[in-house]
């Protein structure tokens, strides 16, 4: 009777003990691409507090009530929409896109210093993002993009972008967010600006081409006159070096050439009325 009554009250606590450990303890998982935060929830009394950090894939293992915030760690594209003023004073709409991610192992930073509770659905913006990142990310495109004209700010759309990213890197370094990269695009304008931007960049493209023409024209006088000095230079060298007795050279050179076929008969004075060289009076 007495041993029965024990295997009871063994059974009961062991029951007890079951049920209460499988009441407290967890296995909570970090999917790839993401940091867990993992914090100790007392089942009773005391606080909740920092335990350690994970990267995924990978899980906690079975352990006693401790829990985790999942924070993806992975870079995405963040657009915003946009209708300011530009310098001029005119309306223009445009948005600016921006590929922001978070630095690996910080995410009990994000967590603490972000007060992120865990990332939203997968269309939602995260908190972090939310909370601290896209006003200030909104208010430096408002500020560049203010300072250009309105037609300008297509042709500039690059370096709109630089200036814009360089900005922000500066503000976020030695924080979480990293910014890679920024580009401004599906531009919108009134229809008068439309038209003006049209008839700038067609005359941008005139004074293009007719620099590229003057280029040309420049570059075929340059060989013009460079043709004409050498051919000066040589008319010069041969007025310099063609005298009597170099012509009277050559003809010697040529007669000797004759003399040596048979088809020909060559009679010559010795010298002609000027005396300066010889005169050819009969070859056949």
């Amino acid at each position: 009777m007495l041993l029965n009554r024990l295997f009871r009250t063994l059974a009961i606590a062991a029951v007890a003990i079951t049920a209460a450990f499988s009441l407290g303890c967890t296995n909570e998982t970090t999917p790839e691409g993401y940091d867990g935060y993992i914090v100790h929830q007392p089942l009773a009394i005391g606080e909740a507090h920092f335990v350690d950090s994970q990267t995924g894939p990978t899980s906690t293992g079975l352990v006693w009530r401790q829990y985790v915030i999942n924070v993806d760690m992975r870079p995405k594209n963040y657009s915003e929409e946009f209708h300011i003023l530009s310098r001029d004073n005119l309306n223009i709409g445009f948005e600016a896109h921006a590929r922001i991610g978070l630095r690996s192992g910080s995410v009990r930073e994000v967590v603490d210093g972000f007060g992120v509770q865990g990332d939203g659905g997968p269309d939602a913006a995260p908190e972090w993002y939310e909370r601290n990142v896209q006003q200030p990310y909104r208010t430096a495109v408002r500020d560049v993009v203010h300072g250009y004209d309105a037609y300008d700010v297509q042709r500039d759309t690059q370096e709109i972008g630089r200036e814009i990213l360089d900005r922000l890197q500066e503000r976020y370094a030695g924080t979480p967010v990293v910014f890679e990269s920024i580009s401004i695009g599906d531009l919108s304008y009134p229809e008068a600006i439309n038209q003006e931007i049209q008839r700038k960049l067609a005359a941008e493209q005139d004074l293009e081409r007719m620099g590229r023409e003057q280029q040309i024209a420049e570059e075929e006088a340059a060989i013009m006159v460079t043709n004409a000095r050498g051919r000066a230079a040589a008319q010069r060298v041969i007025n310099e070096t063609l005298t009597p007795l170099y012509v009277q050279h050559e003809m010697l050179s040529s007669f000797e050439l004759l003399s040596r076929t048979d088809r020909a008969t060559i009679i010559v004075a010795p010298v002609s009325d000027s005396g300066t060289s010889p005169v050819l009076v009969q070859a056949h």
